[in-house]
């Protein structure tokens, strides 16, 4: 086990992208979804809002499992895995909404990638617009940290 504090582990988070977020319905039913995240003051903020199916789930279930490929990585194959205590909240911190833009939109590869699906803004309009409870994020206090081997 490792923990948030270990080098590794931060390192592996900023080579990340996309967070594998795993809930529980209020069935108990298991449900995976992709997201954007960043880390904050030890903490990770993963941009979804409340009224999305992972921020129900969270409402009702606060453990999460959280999974990344680190997909800039060099080197060995492997998987860092998360497991902690989630909530939901409505809007972003302003420290990290600049963490999100500068991670997700000005970044050189984050803008050019932009730039390049410029046509497809309208989509990304509609899937925020869908939440009636608008914008926000679950926040994500990590309790344990490990790595797997990918097959």
């Amino acid at each position: 086990m490792a923990s948030l504090l270990d080098p590794d582990v931060r390192a592996f988070l900023r080579r990340s992208l996309i967070a594998q977020v795993a809930t529980l319905s209020p069935k108990g039913r298991p449900f995976v979804t992709p997201l954007w995240f960043v880390l904050d003051r030890g903490a990770l903020y993963i941009t979804t809002g409340a009224d999305s199916r992972a921020g129900k789930n969270v409402g009702q279930h606060p453990g999460v499992v959280l999974l990344f490929s680190g997909e800039g990585a060099q080197g060995p194959a492997r998987s860092l895995r998360l497991r902690g205590a989630a909530t939901c909240h409505s809007g972003l911190p302003w420290r990290v909404l600049v963490r999100v833009a500068a991670k997700y939109y000005l970044a050189p590869l984050a803008m050019a990638s932009e730039l390049r699906n410029a046509r497809k803004w309208h989509l990304r309009q509609r899937y925020y617009g869908q939440a009636t409870g608008g914008r926000g994020h679950i926040r994500v206090v990590p309790v344990a940290a490990e790595f797997l081997a990918r097959p």
